[in-house]
């Protein structure tokens, strides 16, 4: 299931209930995961790229922690931006939370840490370019927060493969918007990725795979075609994510520091084309994903994703 509703939240046990209790979650069951995403509330107006809330702002702040008080909260999630963390330093206060931050850049990291929870509820404060890819990443469709909106709250509910969101509004604010998914279309991509055993390569130890992804499905492919697996819609967006192009430009560098200390661990060449022309490829020597997290954040899931399908696809042989 994915898509989205829309509504206004007052604050009150009734909108708490309402989001405590995923009313509009999958209909398989209770929600085993509540995922609940906000932008940052409003900043002073200035230069610095670093601004703090204004006092609109500081009072959204204490609206968000007011409307979800009494939700349980057990994680709370924010970039390393100063609005991004005293919009949810009130929350964190009244609950006795620790706020825990994960660079704006690592949607790939943030989603892992989310996802290992399996259960509860959690809260993450981005802004209006990060929420919407944490939600395609989770399973959502796509969305669009607006430059002057900052009274959007996402709620997403992840039973299973089950992934249901509600788009509500909290706090003073416009009138509530339509529920939409987005008219823009995910990237089309393709990643071709080889894993073999690095300078100290064995007969056998090489897999290679194709991954495509369109628009809304993917699908693995071994080079030999034995194997093919059709990837469920959360899995597609933490891929594509992962293999951005520009994220894998980024790492470069650092993967090649990296390969010069590692030389006899498993080599990794992974090439991207995407459909509008872009196209990265990198190649570099680790010992999986912990290594690659130590010097390229947000890559780390990317080689375990190829670790663990390396093996289905063995399996296949």
């Amino acid at each position: 299931m994915r898509g989205t509703v829309s509504a206004r939240v007052k604050t009150g046990l009734g909108a708490i209930a309402v989001i405590a209790g995923c009313v509009w979650g999958p209909p398989s069951g209770d929600c085993a995961l509540t995922v609940i995403l906000a932008r940052h509330a409003e900043p002073v107006s200035s230069a610095d790229p670093d601004p703090p809330l204004s006092a609109a702002g500081k009072r959204r702040a204490q609206s968000l922690a007011a409307t979800l008080r009494a939700t349980g909260v057990a994680a709370i999630y924010t970039t390393e931006f100063r609005r991004a963390e005293q919009t949810a330093q009130p929350l964190a206060d009244s609950l006795h939370v620790a706020v825990q931050r994960v660079g704006a850049e690592r949607t790939t990291d943030l989603v892992e840490a989310i996802l290992k929870r399996q259960s509860g509820v959690v809260v993450a404060i981005g802004h209006s370019d990060t929420v919407p890819r944490v939600v395609a990443a989770l399973g959502g469709p796509a969305i669009d927060i607006a430059p002057g909106e900052f009274d959007a709250l996402f709620v997403v509910s992840i039973a299973g493969s089950d992934v249901s969101v509600v788009r509500l509004r909290y706090g003073a604010g416009a009138p509530p918007v339509a529920a939409s998914t987005s008219s823009k279309r995910s990237q089309v991509m393709k990643i071709n990725f080889v894993r073999s055993g690095g300078f100290a390569a064995m007969p056998g130890l090489t897999v290679q795979g194709v991954i495509d992804l369109d628009e809304s499905a993917g699908k693995v492919t071994s080079e030999s075609r034995k194997y093919q697996r059709d990837l469920p819609a959360r899995e597609v967006e933490q891929l594509r994510l992962a293999a951005d192009p520009a994220r894998m430009a980024r790492a470069k560098a650092a993967l090649a520091a990296l390969s010069s200390k590692l030389s006899d661990a498993y080599q990794y060449d992974i090439s991207v084309v995407t459909s509008d022309g872009k196209s990265q490829k990198l190649t570099f020597n680790a010992g999986g994903g912990d290594d690659v997290d130590k010097a390229a954040p947000g890559l780390g899931g990317l080689v375990r994703w190829i670790d663990d399908e390396a093996q289905k696809i063995k399996e296949h042989r």
